[in-house]
């Protein structure tokens, strides 16, 4: 009976209880509610504007300070890039510390350092220029793009690493859209989904600098041009009841500054963006900000200047306190609605990679992408070192984009490494220049080419043509065949056919006596890459030649025939970081050659050469010391053997070949000044300088001596264009021989 009146009770008992837990969980949920329910929705917009954009963060400081809630992010650019990293859960502190901490002329380049480029690619550098077309059955394919953006999305998978997992933008910590535009269309395109990363990358396409960026089967560029402040999209993604939005959009510039065709040209950019802009302002209503940094005269490329940009934003948004207050809430209501939030990623959090994948879609074999990989399952992910490896991949010159995506699949994290074949094709064509002239009268000009054809085979075998006209005339062609997936080891078998003038001074009448060297040798190249620093090569080689007088002396002992057959064993190295005027690294070579009348030679002949330079910098100071001595070790050398001086920068004020002889000996001191900023994107470096010289060229051993040394010296404006360096200088030496420069072309 007392069973049943307890059941009976147990209903009336459980009710009450109910009641109880709710008033004590209402006790704790209504802040919330009253937070969520009694707060205005606040929607953000970020504008485009290249460096400009930066100012977001700044902006974004402010907001945080005034604790003003954001429900739903929308960005366009550079305003995608701030937005998709603040919405990943990024703070404004975190921001600026990495902004500060990146090398922004790096991030706007393609590939690794030049220390990291495959050594072939090196070499390639000292004869031709960086730009190159493709060439395919639908004839010459010139890129997309000045560049790829493959440094730019790597540095974007870094920062949005901890949300690399994310693929619906609704689900990262705040909502979140990008802007880019249809390139086929031009009508805007909104991404809400994906990798981040390349949703940032996409949405900073800047028309004809960057490359577009193929997603969904849509090419897309830079937003800013069909809608650089998206208020449209961010009313559509969560429906705020105030929007804020952040313009940082270059204006136009007045007709006074239209003076030159990149003024005009960029005016014309500008004008797209300004009209979509106002388009988008004119639809906010009363309660909406519009906030608009004053920028002065921060650039769109001027990333140098980020701290700038930042403080501007703190400046401009603090300029609307009063207006931004009235959707400030208190601090328990602020905690409430982070708390709301889905967690933020912890970003000092590294994942362990449980797997290893290999996406490829070029005709390399996988193992030798996998071999460049310094990246084992089990390892903790490194992104500094991984960035390193897929940018060493992309150094091979085989794709349009190395990069990574983080998976997980049954419990285990994967990492996916994607390479994209080149847009233009694996075959390329690129080009050299030299032009050289002085006040004496005597010129050079020689325009060159290079036909490259790769992935002949898995393991990434090349045959190269080279043709080069003008005073040396060059005919060479070659084919480089790695023997194993990791590129160690490699074979090279060249022909090689070619004609110079030599030209000799006799001293003892003070006349120049020139000759037509007409020469032609095959051979073959066998070697171990040194990773990418250098290498050791043996070579066989078998040629024949003739030595014409073009004017001056007749001599029998120099005109002729001849053949040379023999090898030569050779130590290289290159970790300069530029080519063309070096600030870090050295390069030098030691090659032993050795001519032998039993390999098809006239003469036994053996000589050793021995070239180094390494360059030192601080700040915009650079010093590069360099040494030459080369020399005959035994037999007799032809005149076609001879070492040569002359030239700027090698004894400068004689002419080029002016001083040869059968032992010569160079060292020299060449100073550097940059004299525009290290630290800015999109430069072209301009530097001045001089040199220290001292050095000489004897026929016999026994008349070599420090007296007989000749000083020089020179003076030089130099600028690291696209087609190569350009120099104008000045040359003195020793004895009054003066000259004036002005090149166009590779020195180191």
């Amino acid at each position: 009976m007392l069973k049943l009146k307890l059941l009976h009770n147990a209903p009336r008992r459980l009710f009450i209880l109910l009641i109880l837990t709710g008033i004590l969980l209402a006790t704790f949920i209504v802040p919330i509610a009253e937070a969520a329910e009694d707060r205005v929705r606040v929607g953000l917009v970020l504008g485009g504007g290249g460096a400009r954009g930066i100012a977001h963060v700044g902006v974004l400081k402010i907001l945080e300070e005034l604790r003003i809630p954001i429900d739903c992010i929308a960005g366009t650019s550079m305003g995608s890039i701030i937005g998709g990293l603040y919405a990943s859960g990024m703070t404004p502190e975190q921001m600026e510390k990495a902004l500060m901490k990146i090398d922004w002329p790096a991030a706007f380049k393609d590939g690794p350092p030049r220390p990291d480029l495959p050594f072939r690619t090196k070499q390639e550098q000292r004869i031709v220029i960086n730009a190159q077309v493709g060439l395919g059955r639908d004839g010459v394919q010139l890129p997309k793009g000045l560049l790829e953006g493959q440094n730019l999305l790597l540095l974007l998978e870094e920062l949005s690493l901890p949300a690399a997992s994310v693929r619906d933008f609704d689900k990262l910590r705040i909502p979140y859209r990008a802007v880019a535009t249809d390139l086929a269309t031009g009508e805007p395109v909104v991404l809400g989904s994906g990798e981040l990363a390349k949703a940032m990358r996409a949405s900073m396409s800047i028309p004809s600098a960057l490359a577009p960026v193929e997603l969904e089967g849509k090419i897309l560029v830079d937003g800013g041009v069909s809608n650089n402040l998206p208020i449209d999209v961010v009313r559509k993604l969560c429906r705020p009841d105030v929007v804020i939005a952040v313009d940082v959009g270059a204006p136009l510039a007045p007709a006074s500054e239209l003076t030159s065709v990149l003024s005009v040209t960029n005016q014309l950019t500008t004008i797209l963006t300004v009209r979509n802009v106002i388009e988008q302002v004119k639809t906010l209503g009363k309660k909406d900000i519009l906030i608009t940094p004053d920028l002065h005269d921060v650039s769109s490329i001027d990333f140098d200047r980020s701290s700038e940009a930042m403080r501007f934003g703190v400046i401009a948004a603090q300029g609307q306190q009063s207006t931004l207050s009235r959707l400030s809430v208190s601090p328990s209501a602020y905690l409430a609605y982070q708390t709301a939030l889905p967690p933020a990623p912890n970003a000092a959090e590294r994942p362990v990679i449980d797997f290893v994948r290999i996406s490829n879609k070029t005709h390399l074999a996988d193992q030798v992408i996998e071999q460049q990989l310094d990246i084992q399952p089990g390892d903790r992910l490194d992104p500094e070192k991984l960035h390193r490896n897929l940018n060493e991949i992309y150094g091979m010159g085989n794709f349009q984009r190395v990069n990574y995506t983080l998976v997980e699949e049954h419990d285990q994290i994967g990492l996916i490494v994607e390479t994209v074949p080149r847009d233009v094709g694996t075959d390329r064509l690129q080009f050299g220049l030299f032009l050289g002239a002085n006040l004496k009268g005597d010129s050079e000009f020689d325009i060159s080419a290079a036909y490259t054809m790769t992935e002949i085979n898995s393991l990434g075998g090349q045959w190269r043509n080279f043709l080069q006209l003008g005073g040396n005339l060059a005919l060479i062609s070659d084919f480089y065949q790695p023997l194993d997936a990791d590129q160690e080891y490699f074979l090279n078998p060249y022909l090689r056919y070619e004609q110079y003038n030599l030209n000799l001074l006799n001293e003892a009448y003070g006349e120049n006596t020139s000759f037509r060297v007409d020469r032609a040798e095959m051979g073959l190249l066998a070697g171990r890459n040194l990773e990418r620093w250098g290498r050791v090569v043996l070579g066989l080689r078998y040629g024949s030649g003739r030595n014409d007088l073009r004017f001056g002396q007749p001599s029998p002992d120099y005109e002729g025939n001849f053949t040379d057959g023999g090898y030569s064993l050779s130590w290289e190295a290159d970790t300069l970081d530029n080519i063309d005027f070096p600030t870090s690294g050295y390069a030098g070579n030691l090659t032993f050659r050795e001519s032998l009348t039993a390999l098809g030679a006239d003469r036994n002949l053996s000589t050793l050469n021995f070239e180094f330079a390494h360059a030192y910098t601080w700040g915009k100071y650079s010093v590069i010391p360099r040494v030459r001595l080369a020399g005959r070790t035994s037999g007799d050398m032809g005149i076609e053997n001879l070492f040569f001086l002359g030239g700027f920068l090698n004894l400068s004020g004689y002419q080029s070949g002016q001083i040869s002889g059968e032992y010569a000996a160079l060292g020299e001191l060449i100073y550097m000044y940059r004299l525009d900023s290290a630290s800015s994107a999109f430069t072209i470096p301009i530097y001045a300088g001089g040199s220290l010289e001292v050095g000489g060229a004897w026929n016999d051993y026994d008349d070599i001596s420090t007296d007989s040394l000749i000083p020089a010296g020179s003076l030089f404006l130099g600028v690291d264009t696209p087609l190569g360096p350009f120099y104008f200088a000045g040359g003195l030496a020793e004895g009054g021989n003066a000259s004036m420069y002005m090149l166009l072309g590779k020195l180191f």
